[in-house]
């Protein structure tokens, strides 16, 4: 007599399997997709004129300070020639 057990065609398998695959690879774009974060929006045109204006501003005041730390040196003259012919006007009067 001939075996009554049902018995899976062995395509089936390879079918089942090729879903899971497509699932998974579907769910992965989907999430993706999904968690892809949102372009930055662009910048309109008073936001760039209040960065140029931000920039000049920081430019002018660097431009100060440093005028005015020449202006300190060279009033105290606070260089190093000066100090050395101290010294060496210190230890020829000895």
């Amino acid at each position: 007599m001939s075996d009554s057990d049902l018995k899976k065609a062995d395509g089936c398998d390879v079918f089942l399997s090729f879903i899971i695959v497509l699932i998974l690879f579907a769910g992965f774009f989907i999430f993706k997709f999904i968690m892809e974060p949102d372009a930055p929006l662009e910048v309109d045109y008073k936001t760039d004129q209040k960065r140029i204006e931000t920039v000049a501003e920081h430019k002018s005041l660097n431009a100060t300070y440093n005028a005015k730390i020449n202006t300190f040196h060279a009033e105290t003259n606070s260089s190093i020639e000066k100090v050395m012919n101290s010294v060496i006007n210190h230890y020829q009067q000895k």
